[in-house]
């Protein structure tokens, strides 16, 4: 994710648009990904842009949109609608974590992961994405931004070839 982007998503969360406005507008150019080719596309004008903006997305949207537009800033759309989603977590005390793993976790050890993180990350909550990885061949790796730690097989295994790799 770009600076741009991130700078994007803080100022869509200081504009205090109303959440379900914005969910819609990243929903449409989701589902609609042509829309956001057209809107990102040099060949059309802009005034045909801002048409399409103004008759297409809720009406808190319109202006912001209509800047990427005129920046030509509308390919970092998903990255700003991601960055704004990230500021409103940070901001409730929510902490985004995933779990890749080859054996699903039980709903205890669940509790318990979710409990450490709530604690060293200092969170009200955790929102934890359980991703299913054979290629781990066992235990699991557990990512929180850009901080990894990795209990999996093939992991040590990897450690274990560099340690004797220095030898």
């Amino acid at each position: 994710m770009t600076q741009a982007a991130i700078n994007y998503g803080r100022v869509l969360y200081e504009m205090s648009v109303p959440k379900t406005a914005i969910e819609e507008a990243a929903l449409v150019l989701k589902v609609v990904p042509e829309l956001k080719h057209a809107l990102s596309s040099p060949v059309i004008a802009i005034s045909s842009k801002h048409r399409v903006i103004e008759r297409i997305f809720p009406q808190e949207m319109i202006t912001f949109l209509k800047v990427l537009v005129d920046r030509r800033d509308m390919d970092l759309a998903g990255d700003i609608f991601k960055a704004w989603r990230a500021h409103v977590l940070e901001e409730e005390g929510i902490l985004e974590a995933s779990l890749y793993y080859v054996t699903k976790p039980d709903e205890e050890q669940l509790r318990e992961i979710k409990a450490m993180l709530c604690r060293k990350y200092d969170k009200k909550d955790v929102r934890l994405y359980l991703i299913e990885d054979a290629s781990l061949i066992g235990g699991f790796i557990l990512r929180v931004g850009d901080v990894e730690t990795d209990w999996s097989l093939k992991g040590r295994l990897k450690q274990l070839e560099q340690k004797i790799m220095r030898r």
